[in-house]
C-alpha cells in the first residue's frame, strides 16, 4: 500500500498509542521534581528539532526540493517556540510556553488527527517521523501546563497574536513568491477541516477566513481556560 487514509486502523491505533503515551508521561512528570520536568522538556525539544532535521535530510536525499521542506509550518515553528520555552525562565518562559499551549498544540493535535503525509506508506520513515515530532509538540506544552509554567489569562491573548503578526506576513510573502503553501495560507490541505473554510468563504477569501478562524479559536480557548479557572476556584472554596 503506497498511502493510507485518515482514521484507518493504523492511524487510529497510532492515535490511541500517542494519547496513552502522553497521558502516562504527564502523570509521571506531574509527580516528578521541577528540575526533572524541565530537563525532560528541554531534551524533548532538542529531540524534536533532531527528528525534523533528519526528516528533511532524507527528503532532500530522495531528490526533493529543500524549498518545500523548510520548517515554516505552524507545527515546525512550534519546535523553536518549545526550545525557547525550555531554555528560558520567568516571564520569557511563560510567554513562549503560553504560545505553545494555546497556538502550537492545537495545530499539532489537528495535524495528528488529519495528517497531510498520508501519501506515503504508513510504516515508512516520513509518517513515523511526522507522528513522532507532532506528538512531542503536543506533549511539551502540556509539561509546562502540569508544572505550572503556563498561566493562561485573557490578558495574554496578545502573546499568540504578536507571534502570528511576526511570522504570518513574511511566510505568506514567501508562499506567493516561491509557490509554496507554508502554514496552509494559500489553500487547504486535502481532506482536512480547513477545506470547510475554502468551501464557505471561497478561494478568494480563504486566507482571511483562515485568519479569522484562528482568532476565533484563540478567543474560545481563552474563554474556556477562564471558565475552568473560575470553576476550580469555586470548587476549592466549597
Amino acid at each position: 500500500m503506497d498511502s493510507f487514509t485518515h482514521f484507518c486502523p493504523e492511524h487510529t491505533g497510532m492515535l490511541i498509542f500517542i494519547a496513552a503515551a502522553v497521558t502516562a508521561g504527564l502523570l509521571i512528570l506531574r509527580k516528578s521534581s521541577d528540575r526533572t520536568a524541565m530537563i525532560t522538556a528541554a531534551v524533548l525539544s532538542v529531540l524534536t528539532l533532531t527528528g525534523e532535521t533528519v526528516q528533511d535530510i532524507l527528503l532532500v536525499s530522495e531528490g526533493g526540493d529543500i524549498m518545500g521542506f523548510l520548517p515554516l509550518h505552524l507545527c515546525n515553528l512550534g519546535i523553536f517556540v518549545n526550545l525557547a520555552a525550555s531554555f528560558t525562565r520567568g516571564k520569557t518562559q511563560q510567554f513562549f510556553a503560553e504560545i505553545s499551549m494555546l497556538l502550537i498544540m492545537p495545530g499539532s493535535a489537528g495535524a495528528l488527527l488529519f495528517p497531510d503525509w498520508t501519501y506515503r506508506p504508513f510504516w515508512s520513515y516520513l509518517p513515523l517521523l511526522c507522528f513522532f515530532t507532532h506528538s512531542l509538540t503536543v506533549f511539551i506544552p502540556l509539561i509546562f501546563l502540569v508544572r505550572g509554567k503556563v498561566h493562561v489569562s485573557v490578558r495574554h491573548i496578545w502573546y499568540p497574536c504578536l507571534f502570528l503578526l511576526a511570522v504570518v506576513p513574511p511566510i505568506y510573502l514567501l508562499d506567493v513568491l516561491a509557490g509554496q503553501n507554508y502554514m496552509f495560507l494559500l489553500y487547504p490541505p486535502q481532506d482536512s477541516p480547513l477545506e470547510w473554510i475554502c468551501g464557505m468563504a471561497g478561494e478568494s477569501l480563504y486566507t482571511p477566513g483562515l485568519i479569522l478562524l484562528v482568532i476565533v479559536i484563540l478567543m474560545a480557548e481563552y474563554a474556556l481556560y477562564g471558565l475552568a479557572g473560575k470553576l476550580a476556584g469555586k470548587l476549592s472554596r466549597t
